[in-house]
């Protein structure tokens, strides 16, 4: 589905309140068993700060939606409380619904297309006459602007300082993460201080990066490690475990990598997001090969 931003995206990205993140209690472990070679990341709770501490759990208001649909074109006088809150309601129901279809097909963690879901809920709002589209309003700035409001983001300290030495060193860098089309363009902005609405991130390889949205699958999902692990065989002659895989879950990020044969670091650096998943048994026996507090240390492990 078509990006068809018309509003000033980047007024909301320069808007965005600056986020610290809260310490945890764990100790670094930097200990190099065997080189790094190349570093892949989770970007939520990783590389980037979540006031909700993931994607997922983002914090949806009334307010926020009726910012965010004057922010992608709709008419006030078109629009009332009770659209609002049927929005907000629509919204779990319709990923509820994609959810059971792509489980049906063998998804076992399942993702959507936020785009095709908001497409969705706006053709339930007709069916109900609650809404009166012109056609020129933005469903892109809609979506947009209501998840940087239910969902505030800022870079994690260190992000680009750290990324920007890893590409002129040539480590090739990477991505998996569980994302929505705002992703790229959120990234995008925190390192050229820039609005553009490239899907492909700044510094990191295309083919080392694979969202969530794309593949309707989500992590622990390993089928998302596959596309990285074939590039760094094919492209960059490299085994998977001479890759690190650096993301703040235990059982999405270092449970899964591990499981498709990557070195893994847990990044403890942020309260908010550390997911230590204590009890659950998908992640018994598993350890990280590194801990990770501060971003810039994965530069102390790859040297």
């Amino acid at each position: 589905m078509e990006l068809n931003f018309k509003s000033d995206i980047k007024y909301w990205l320069d808007s965005l309140e600056k986020l610290e993140p809260i310490p945890t209690d764990f100790c670094p472990n930097l200990k190099v068993n065997t080189p790094v070679k190349a570093v892949i990341f989770d970007i939520y709770g990783t590389l980037i700060i979540s006031s909700s501490g993931d994607i997922d759990q983002a914090s949806m208001t009334t307010d926020s939606m009726q910012k965010a649909l004057k922010a992608g074109g709709f008419e006030d006088s078109n629009l009332d409380h009770s659209v609002y809150s049927f929005l907000l309601k629509q919204l779990p129901v319709q990923i509820g619904i994609h959810h059971a279809e792509l489980k049906a097909k063998g998804h076992p963690y399942p993702d959507v297309d936020i785009l095709r879901v908001w497409n969705e809920m706006f053709a339930e709002a007709d069916k109900k006459a609650l809404l009166k589209r012109t056609g020129n309003e933005s469903l892109a700035d809609t979506i947009m602007v209501f998840e940087l409001l239910s969902n505030k983001v800022y870079p994690m300290p260190g992000m680009k300082e750290v990324l920007f030495h890893l590409k002129a060193k040539g480590i090739p860098i990477g991505i998996v993460s569980n994302a929505q089309f705002y992703t790229p363009i959120i990234m995008n902005y925190f390192l050229t201080g820039e609005f553009s609405a490239k899907q492909d991130i700044e510094l990191f390889d295309s083919e080392l990066s694979v969202y969530s949205f794309k593949e309707l699958r989500a992590k622990p999902d390993v089928k998302l490690f596959d596309k990285i692990k074939t590039t760094l065989t094919k492209k960059y002659n490299l085994n998977p475990k001479d890759a690190i895989f650096v993301g703040n879950d235990m059982l999405k990020d270092v449970s899964t990598a591990q499981n498709s044969g990557l070195g893994t670091a847990l990044f403890s650096g942020d309260k908010r997001s550390l997911r230590i998943r204590e009890g659950d048994q998908r992640v018994k026996g598993i350890f990280p090969d590194y801990f990770v507090t501060d971003l810039k240390q994965i530069l102390q492990i790859v040297s």
